[in-house]
C-alpha cells in the first residue's frame, strides 16, 4: 500500500456534494503517497446507486458515475462498479455467494461462480439500512410499545430530537416535513447505533433489531438457491451489518430459514475487494499471500492506492 485518505460521503443519494468528495478523496489519496496520478494503470471503484448489468434496480445510466474521478492527469482504464460488488468480491474474495450491505445504505447481493450476479431487489424485496432500524425503534416508541426496560433507549431517542416527552416527540418529527429529506435520513441514522447499544437490554431495540433481521434473512434465502444448494457463504459488511447485535440475529433467522447458508465473516472490506479487481486487471496473480497482505492492512486506512 502506497498512499491513502479518508474523505466525506460518496453516494449521490446521500451527500449532494459527493461527486466532489470522492474526487478530492482520491487526490489526497496519491498526494499522501507522492503518487503521480498520469502514473496509474487501472482504477477500479466501487459506487453507491451504480446500476448492474441486469438488474432492476436504477435507470441503467451510469455515465454520472465518470465526474466522481476529476482528477488532473488520471487517464487510465476505469472500473467503476455497484459498491456490494466490491463488497462480495472482497469479503468472498472472489468466490461465489452472498454479500449483505446495511449502513447508510442497503443491499443483498448474490455471485455465483460463473460472475452471474442477482440482488434481492429484482424479487422486489428490500430489507433496509439504519435509518430502516431507527424508523422501526422510533414508531414503536411513538405507539406507546416501550416498557419499563426501554427507558434508557427512549430517553436517548427524546434527547436526539429535542423532545421532553413522547408527544413532542412526535410534534418534532412531523415539523421535519420541512428540513431537506437528505438531512433528514441522516437525522435517523445517526441513532442507529444508540438502537444496537441497547439491544442487550432493551426489548424494543431488540425487537426492531430481530424485524430487521428476519427481513434481511429473507433477502438472502431468495438469492441462495442460485448459488447451489449447499453450504452457500453469507457475508455481511456496513456499519450495521457488522455490529454483533445485527450479525448474532440475523445469524438465527438465517438458520430457522435455512440449513443451507452459512454466515461466515468477510476477508477483506470493500476497499481491499476493489484491490483485488485492479490487481487481477493488471495482471497480479491474487493469491493467499496477496490478500494476507492486504487483509493485514486493514482497519488503519479507508481508501488507498496500490501499485503492481
Amino acid at each position: 500500500m502506497l498512499g491513502f485518505a479518508t474523505g466525506k460521503g460518496g453516494s449521490p443519494y446521500h451527500q449532494a456534494d459527493a461527486a466532489a468528495n470522492v474526487a478530492d478523496t482520491t487526490e489526497r489519496a496519491l498526494r499522501s503517497g507522492g503518487l503521480d496520478a498520469g502514473n496509474a494503470v487501472g482504477l477500479v471503484a466501487g459506487l453507491a446507486m451504480v446500476s448492474r448489468a441486469g438488474s432492476n434496480q436504477g435507470d441503467g445510466d451510469n455515465t454520472w458515475a465518470q465526474d466522481f474521478f476529476q482528477v488532473p492527469g488520471l487517464g487510465c482504464e476505469r472500473l467503476i462498479l455497484n459498491d456490494a460488488v466490491v463488497a462480495h468480491r472482497g469479503a468472498l474474495v472472489g468466490g461465489p455467494g452472498i454479500i449483505v450491505v446495511a449502513g447508510t445504505g442497503s443491499m443483498i447481493l448474490a455471485i455465483d461462480d460463473e460472475g452471474f450476479e442477482v440482488e434481492s431487489g429484482q424479487f422486489e424485496h428490500y430489507a433496509g439500512a439504519a435509518r430502516h432500524l431507527v424508523y422501526e425503534a422510533v414508531q414503536l416508541i411513538l405507539t406507546g410499545a416501550a416498557v419499563l426496560e426501554d427507558r434508557g433507549l427512549v430517553d436517548a431517542v427524546l434527547e436526539h430530537w429535542d423532545a421532553r416527552d413522547v408527544s413532542q416527540l412526535r410534534r418534532n418529527l412531523l415539523a421535519l416535513g420541512n428540513v431537506d429529506r437528505m438531512q433528514v435520513r441522516h437525522l435517523y441514522g445517526d441513532l442507529a447505533p444508540i438502537v444496537t447499544e441497547a439491544a442487550g437490554i432493551s426489548p424494543l431495540a431488540d425487537r426492531a433489531l430481530r424485524d430487521l433481521a428476519r427481513r434481511t434473512a429473507r433477502g438472502v434465502l431468495l438469492l441462495a438457491p442460485l448459488i447451489g444448494d449447499d453450504a452457500v457463504q453469507v457475508a455481511t459488511t456496513g456499519g450495521l451489518a457488522a455490529t454483533s447485535a445485527f450479525t448474532d440475529r440475523f445469524a438465527e433467522a438465517l438458520s430457522e430459514g435455512s440449513k443451507s447458508v452459512r454466515l461466515v465473516p468477510a476477508r477483506l472490506d470493500a476497499l481491499r475487494g476493489a484491490a483485488t479487481i485492479a490487481l487481477r486487471g493488471a495482471g497480479a496473480p491474487v493469491d493467499d499471500r496477496l490478500v494476507g497482505r492486504l487483509r493485514d492492512s486493514q482497519g488503519r486506512e479507508r481508501s488507498f492506492a496500490i501499485s503492481r
